[in-house]
């Protein structure tokens, strides 16, 4: 892993994160379906156009990587289920969210419950 050399996470995004994979981690997928991004390859053999590197992959290994081992200090026994359900909270963050309205937070995927 890349050792970014990140001060820590505060208590509060820690526990942002959290709150971010249990409301994310209590959707009914069967229901309602998983969001997910679509990426083509290209398999025809042909040379690959140059790829230009925007500093955004790096971000996103920053910003899984500081997730991570904010998490591993709360939850020592930390698993995969733990790093995917951190991985879709990453993503409703910085991507999903880009949708209108964002997807995780429609109000038909997530009703208020009558008081």
């Amino acid at each position: 892993m890349i050792n970014f050399s990140l001060p820590p996470l505060p208590v509060e995004e820690v526990d942002a994160r959290l709150a971010d994979m249990d409301r994310l981690g209590s959707r009914d997928y069967a229901e309602i379906g998983v969001p997910m991004f679509l990426v083509a390859e290209d398999l025809t053999g042909q040379s690959p156009r140059p790829v230009i590197h925007d500093g955004s992959g790096r971000i996103l290994a920053m910003l899984l990587a500081e997730g991570v081992e904010a998490l591993r200090l709360r939850r020592p026994d930390l698993g995969a289920d733990d790093i995917a359900r951190l991985i879709e909270a990453l993503a409703d963050r910085h991507f999903l969210s880009l949708a209108t309205p964002a997807f995780s937070r429609a109000a038909d995927l997530h009703p208020v419950e009558a008081a």
